[in-house]
């Protein structure tokens, strides 16, 4: 939090935004002000540039807000019910990014959210396993040392779920060249794209995520005298997805969760 100086201008106390100090016949802005209390000296100003999301956002690079002066302190606030989340599972929900001057502090009071991932599509037939469900991506990166001051909840993003296998027939009454394409896997929480099913006949695909919770896998068929198996269910947050029905071929694996904080190399990330 800031330590701010006090000016009173006609009658009215307000906070000093910026310190100016002649330096050599210069004035030059200052970050802080220490005063020498005694024998001890004590930070008695710091300026901080303050930003706080009220409603929800996508794919945030701290170090490209509107409006950024890096070099203050800065402090950034997610406010209760708000959820910071990325739309891609390449991308970050919240990154810092480089090129600040001071000490940067994010107060989490919401949700930060990496990406889910994609369900798988179903197998066509009794040859083809379903396809995996793609893992969930990143939620909160550090480039440059950070205070997290984490107050909500930071999660990657959930797996998609497997697609199911297809399968041949039993060799029955249609004769032994049926075959039924397995059901789609669900996407991973937040909002991964459904899994398609396995085409040729027709077949089920999986439900896409919400925010919160993974997609559904779609349902198996019979077609003559094959049947086929269901894609499974995509992650909630922080959760993998789930693998798809088994036949003749093996169902798709599900999508491992995303990475909840990670850090580049030489930096602190304090998370309290």
């Amino acid at each position: 939090m800031a330590i701010r100086t006090r000016i009173k201008e006609g009658g009215v106390w307000k906070d000093a935004k910026d310190i100016y100090i002649k330096d050599g016949g210069t004035w030059k802005r200052g970050k802080s002000v220490y005063i020498k209390d005694s024998g001890t000296w004590k930070k008695t100003h710091s300026s901080t540039w303050s930003y706080t999301f009220t409603s929800n956002a996508t794919n945030v690079n701290i170090s490209q807000l509107a409006g950024i002066d890096p070099f203050y302190d800065i402090e950034i606030t997610i406010n209760p019910g708000v959820y910071i989340y990325s739309t891609d599972v390449n991308t970050y929900a919240m990154r810092t990014g480089t090129g600040f001057g001071g000490i940067l502090t994010v107060i989490n009071n919401g949700y930060i959210y990496g990406a889910g991932g994609k369900g798988g599509q179903g197998g066509y037939n009794g040859a083809n396993a379903g396809n995996a469900g793609e893992a969930g991506g990143p939620a909160f990166y550090a480039d440059y040392d950070c205070i997290l001051d984490n107050n909500g909840s930071i999660k990657g993003g959930g797996g998609g779920g497997g697609g199911g296998s297809g399968d041949f027939d039993d060799g029955g009454r249609y004769g032994g060249d049926d075959f039924a394409p397995g059901g789609g896997g669900g996407g991973g929480a937040p909002y991964g794209a459904a899994g398609p099913g396995g085409g040729g006949q027709v077949s089920y695909p999986g439900s896409a995520a919400s925010l919160t919770s993974g997609g559904s896998g779609g349902g198996g068929i019979c077609h003559n005298d094959a049947c086929s198996h269901g894609g499974g269910a995509g992650g909630a947050v922080q959760a993998s997805g789930s693998s798809g029905g088994s036949g003749d071929a093996g169902g798709g694996a599900g999508g491992g969760t995303g990475t909840a904080t990670s850090y580049a190399a030489g930096i602190t990330l304090n998370i309290i």
